[in-house]
């Protein structure tokens, strides 16, 4: 039995960061506590951390609940408790209620302030008496008399020094007499005055009758410790390094204490005192120090003396306690460097610097001669980015396992302490160690909480106390029980170790299970309002451990785990208990500022099992008023049913309970059995799809609409970062039963209806549809998040999966909405719409009545409405729409022109543009709109109205106040215009053939008519013959060629009297830039062939009795002549522009020819292919090379002349 002072401080090493200098030192340099000369330990209870907002949790509206209980707990302790009264129970721990304290102590501790009042306290299991002492009053009571009343409490008074520091409290013993009496009591100050009680019995008469001695201590020197050795033994340590022994001698029936320091004997007659300079043996000197800790081992058979060992600063000392009264100094020796090595080498984060490291060696306890254990603490390593964190430097704590060997000391193993302490925490107090089972299990007891470890193995665990006005006096071992007292101010509790269970635990799977212990024992304990235990997690709580034990807890609750889940015949009740439990877990969580641990699945998994167990409630809530009301739900019970024997368990009697109290964690895989029901009644004979399907809907709809809104409600109290990840609410099976549902939930409201009976039956259904609608968007939006978010780009198919419900339900959306306004719920679809941004659908319901003129439309304020709200988002839309259905008059009688701009402006759409822009005055951009818009142009009017339009548009700009207008952009208008009056031209040459015809002919006749007359010279050509009538019924039909096939044209009718169509082909191919290079090579190739094979040339050559003269006239008569004299004054010539017979003989491939007809089959393409062959070899048959250069040659001179 020991008691001590708090242990020293040293100076403070944060001052590089702007904190004020350490006070002056005292005595010898210790720092002591404020305002005091009592050395002080850098330990103290952490702060309370605040507590997460409570949520509320209701049958609207879902949460976590609160479980704060008074810090004023003394009341509940003095109504009483029973011994059997469990705090905490694990595996391998179980703390119960002991014992009361006495009235007097606790009338003293209630109102005292353990921030400024220094208490101290201890359990004494050999005496069976326990004490709690202050600077003034020392209270010594029985403890086990508690157990079966009130016990009588023995008050002393305190010796003190006049003018005490703050805090200070004095040292105490008890002196055990044996089972027959009661016991003594030793109490010194901390100055070293001593009282000394033969009998606590004299506490009952006021405690006056004392003996007093006082200890010859220097100035400024200060008792430290006071601890029993034996019975009659009793050691005092002090500030300086010396050691006191208080020797407990009986006299006259009377005990009688006397005191001495530790000295070595002194004898005159001693043959070192005669002989001194022949055996003497230098002796030992102790260094001064600060003694922290006494240690003394058991007294062996046949030993002279006792060892005793003293922790003083960072040294440790041996001496030999003689039964003779006098003691030796064996040994002293630093330990701190081995010590600090050790320590960091454990906690790679400790800081590498001595003096940032602050290493003190708190405690000292022996386990066998030569083994002890050490309790040291140190400064953790800090955030540098945290200022707060550096001006609180936390205080870490190890346990150290050592042994002495001759002339070593020997570090065995270092164990983490799981407490951490900061210079802001709560009562300060000296560390203290205590061995439970020797080697085996160690506790320390801080201010606020004792810890229990191992030393085999990483088991550990703590009992921490929930009031910041409560705090730990004193523990005590009962060695032959494995269990330990805990004294606090409150109450005394009783630690119960089961040894077997510490033994196998193992570390792979232990921390799991002690994270997921104190979760459980906080779930299951931590709302007892009689509790004074408060449930954390360790400090550095392993990540892996907290997320492990966290799910495993939360399956457990879902599971209906009886360890954590009480039975109750309740359904209601039961799964109000476990919703409880899974609010009281996540608040546990943030409550410890461990949520930031945990990896977004994890958190996720904890919500998902919250909002699945809420769900079930709705569900089964909903079920209950059904059964009260007397209305059966077959529907869910057939569902259940179909489930609970697809997984084997179809034994139960009462399926649905068996199913909430089980299975909830699958509680989407009901939504399949239940869309198997709906099918089966819609398709069967007997089946009865209008009872169905509304309970079908009702029962999918409260599962997924009660998981959405506690979802949304607590994302921030699990701290989910959206969008979930691959969430059960949006799974493949789950969308199509929705869509499924609504589907047949049309059919059975739209089907034809013949009497007012079926009409009412329709109304739930009906009423049913934007619910349905709007879970529909909700499941398919929280799938397509999913699918597109980072997690999910791993996932084999997601992108395919995302692509293809995207465009599902983009299509699906104006079908469902469309149904929604045709069964009276306009209202809902525009909402869907406008929550989903589905400006397309938006626009589409907004014209679904009267649309031009647009001020009477119903929908006008709405749309106006929209305009303000969602700008260009939607007036993109709502501009397609009117393009899309021909309502351009509506388009423009509105005004957004600032809107209208902003949509040509991204979306090109020429042919309707320019009539913006001339309303604008913005001639140039109408122009260029009309010129683009030409080229594309199908229909010969409007390519010549809109190339009218855009060149006037052109010139106006010069009446706009602009210098001049680009001539190129003129000089295409004409060009265009050109184009359109070849078509004009060749047109009227063509229906001239129709001139001698009478009768009223149809389409194809006239193309027949005009074939027969104009294409002549293709009788033998059959498939440029079906050419030449495809395009004439083009002509004749109003539509516009493209230059490519103007040039076919040209080339492929009669032009007996025309040759100049074949130089027009030519000049058209050689302005086509937008053609292909080698399409147009092709098609002049094509107009050469033609224009070489015009001509009759077998005549042309016949020159027997012509002359010169008119030989040159044949030559100049002839398609070639008019050509070349096209080309001649020509510049930039194009390839192809001007070709020789030999170069004119390459025909198009197959490939070629089918690429320029698309729309031709095979067989036409060969075809085509053969009349080019056919050419070609007439070309060749014709050898008009020779010809071609006179040809030439004659152009050049009759160019030359002209």
């Amino acid at each position: 039995m020991a008691t001590f002072s708090p242990a020293p401080r040293r100076t403070a090493r944060y001052a590089s960061i702007g904190l004020s200098p350490s006070p002056p030192r005292q005595g010898l340099g210790r720092r002591t506590r404020a305002g005091s000369t009592q050395p002080q330990s850098r330990i103290s209870t952490p702060a309370r951390r605040g507590s997460l907002a409570p949520v509320r949790d209701d049958d609207s509206i879902m949460s976590g609940s609160g479980m704060d209980v008074d810090d004023d707990s003394s009341e509940i302790f003095e109504r009483g408790l029973k011994a059997e009264t469990v705090f905490s129970k694990s595996k391998e721990m179980t703390v119960t209620f002991y014992a009361q304290l006495p009235v007097e102590v606790r009338q003293a501790l209630r109102n005292a302030d353990f921030f400024r009042e220094g208490y101290t306290g201890d359990v004494d299991p050999t005496t069976g008496f326990a004490v709690v002492a202050s600077l003034e009053t020392c209270f010594v009571w029985k403890y086990s008399q508690a157990l079966t009343g009130t016990p009588t409490c023995y008050i002393f008074g305190c010796p003190h020094d006049d003018s005490p520091p703050p805090m200070t409290t004095p040292f105490h013993a008890l002196v055990p007499y044996g089972l027959q009496r009661e016991p003594g009591l030793i109490v010194s100050s901390n100055i070293g005055q001593i009282r000394f009680w033969d009998s606590i019995g004299m506490g009952l008469a006021g405690g006056d009758n004392f003996s007093y001695s006082a200890l010859n201590l220097e100035q400024g020197e200060h008792v430290t410790s006071l601890t029993r050795a034996d019975p009659q033994t009793y050691i005092i340590s002090t500030s300086v390094g010396r050691l006191f022994r208080l020797s407990l001698t009986s006299s006259g029936g009377k005990y009688h204490l006397s005191n001495h320091v530790f000295s070595r004997p002194s004898s005159s007659l001693s043959l070192t005192r005669l002989l001194p300079g022949f055996w003497s043996v230098q002796e030992l000197q102790p260094q001064r120090g600060n003694i922290n800790a006494v240690a003394i081992c058991d007294l062996t058979r046949d030993a002279s003396g006792r060892v005793v060992w003293a922790l003083v600063d960072t040294r440790l000392q041996q001496w030999n306690m003689s039964i003779e009264g006098w003691e030796e100094l064996l040994l002293e020796e630093d330990i701190g460097e081995q010590t600090r090595l050790a320590v960091r080498e454990h906690f790679p984060n400790a800081p590498r610097d001595d003096v940032e490291l602050d290493l003190e060696l708190l405690d000292l306890k022996m386990q066998g001669p030569n083994d002890m254990v050490l309790l040291v603490s140190f400064a953790g390593q800090e955030d540098d980015s945290s200022m707060e964190a550096a001006m609180h430097p936390r205080r870490m704590y190890a346990i150290l396992s050592m042994r002495h060997l001759p002339g070593v000391f020997q570090i065995l193993k270092v164990q983490a302490v799981p407490y951490q302490s900061t210079s802001s925490s709560g009562a300060p107090m000296h560390p203290r160690l205590q061995i439970v089972v020797p080697e085996k299990l160690v506790a320390v007891q801080f201010g606020d909480t004792v810890t229990i470890c191992a030393q085999e193995n990483e088991y550990m665990d703590r009992l921490e106390l929930k009031s910041s006005t409560d705090r730990t006096l004193g523990v005590g071992v009962i060695g032959n029980e494995h269990s330990i007292l805990v004294l606090t101010a409150a109450t005394m509790m009783k630690t119960t170790v089961d040894m077997d269970e510490v033994a196998r635990f193992h570390p792979e799977t232990g921390r799991a299970n002690l994270i997921k212990s104190t979760m459980t024992k906080a779930i299951l304990y931590g709302s007892l309002p009689e509790n004074p235990l408060h449930f954390s997690f360790p400090p550095e709580v392993d990540e892996e451990a907290l997320m492990s034990g966290a799910e495993h807890l939360s399956e457990a609750v879902l599971e209906s785990d009886p360890e954590v889940v009480r039975a109750h015949h309740d359904l209601s009740s039961q799964m109000s208990g476990r919703k409880d439990r899974l609010s009281f877990l996540i608040k546990f969580i943030n409550d410890n500022s461990v949520l930031t641990k945990m990896a977004q699945r994890s958190r996720q998994t904890l919500a998902t099992d919250a909002e699945k167990l809420y769900a079930a409630h709705q569900l089964w809530l909903r079920h209950n008023e059904l059964l009260h009301a007397g209305h059966t739900q077959r529907t869910l019970q057939k569902a259940v049913q179909h489930y609970m024997t697809a997984i084997g368990e179809g034994y139960h009697e009462d399926g649905i309970r068996a199913f909430l109290r089980l299975r909830v964690r699958d509680l989407g895989g009901l939504l399949p059995h239940i869309a198997e029901l709906v099918r089966v009644s819609s398709t069967s004979m007997n089946g009865n799809p209008s009872e169905i399907i509304p309970q079908a809907n009702q029962i999918i709809l409260t599962i997924l609409q009660s998981a959405f809104n506690y979802r949304e409600y607590n994302l921030g109290v699990y701290g989910i970062t959206l969008p979930m990840i691959n969430p059960w609410t949006s799974l493949p099976n789950v969308i199509e039963t929705l869509n499924e549902l609504f589907k047949l939930t049309t059919q059975l409201v739209e089907a034809p209806s013949g009497d007012s009976d079926t009409a009412n039956v329709k109304k739930l259904p009906k009423s049913q549809l934007p619910e349905l609608a709007s879970c529909l968007f909700k499941c398919i939006q929280e799938r397509l998040d999913w699918l597109g978010s980072t997690a999910a780009a791993n996932e084999t198919g997601a992108e395919r999966e995302r692509s293809e419900l995207d465009e599902k339900f983009r299509q699906l959306r104006p079908e469902i909405l469309e149904t929604l306004r045709r069964n009276d719920f306009a209202n809902d679809a525009f909402r869907l719409a406008e929550d989903y941004h589905d400006f397309r659908s938006l626009a589409s319901l907004c014209h679904k009545g009267k649309v031009y003129p647009p001020q009477e439309n119903p929908n006008a304020a709405r749309i106006e409405a929209y305009i303000d709200k969602f700008k260009e988002a939607f007036t993109t839309e709502l501009h397609q729409w009117y393009i899309e259905h021909g309502e351009l008059r509506t388009m423009f009688a509105q005004d957004h022109s600032g809107y209208l701009d902003l949509f040509f402006a991204d979306h090109k759409h020429p042919g309707i543009s320019w009539i913006h822009d001339l309303g604008r005055g913005r001639y140039a951009d109408a122009s260029q709109a009309l010129r683009t818009e030409s080229e594309h142009a199908t229909e010969l009017a409007s390519k010549h109205l809109m190339l009218s339009i855009g060149k006037l548009s052109h010139l106006a700009q010069l009446h706009e106040g602009e210098a001049s207008v680009s001539q190129d952009v003129l000089d295409a208008f004409h060009d265009g215009l050109d184009f359109v009056a070849v078509h004009e031209t060749l047109i009227e040459d063509l229906r001239s053939a129709l001139a001698s015809v009478r009768t009223r002919q149809s389409l194809e006749m006239q193309i027949e008519t005009i074939a027969k007359e104009k294409a002549s010279n293709l009788a033998g050509r059959k498939a440029f013959y079906n050419v030449f009538k495809f395009f004439v019924r083009r002509l004749l039909q109003g539509k516009a060629l493209s230059v490519e096939d103007m040039a076919e044209l040209l080339s492929l009718k009669d032009n007996r009297n025309r040759e100049e169509d074949y130089a027009a082909a030519l000049h058209l191919l050689a302005r086509a830039e937008n053609l292909p290079s080698a399409r147009r090579l092709s098609a002049f190739k094509n107009v050469w062939r033609r224009i070489f094979v015009h001509d009759d040339w077998n005549m042309i050559r016949q020159t027997t009795g012509v002359t010169d003269q008119e030989l040159n006239e044949r030559l100049r008569s002839t398609a070639l002549y008019a050509a070349l004299q096209a080309i001649a004054h020509k510049k930039n010539r194009p390839e192809g522009y001007k070709l020789t017979p030999t170069e004119a003989l390459d025909r198009p491939s197959q490939n070629e020819i089918a690429l320029r007809w698309p729309s031709m089959s095979p067989e036409e393409v060969a075809a085509i292919e053969v009349d080019y062959e056919r050419d070609c070899r007439t070309l060749h048959d014709l050898e008009l090379e020779g010809i071609y250069q006179s040809m030439e040659q004659l152009v050049e001179n009759d160019v030359g002349q002209s």
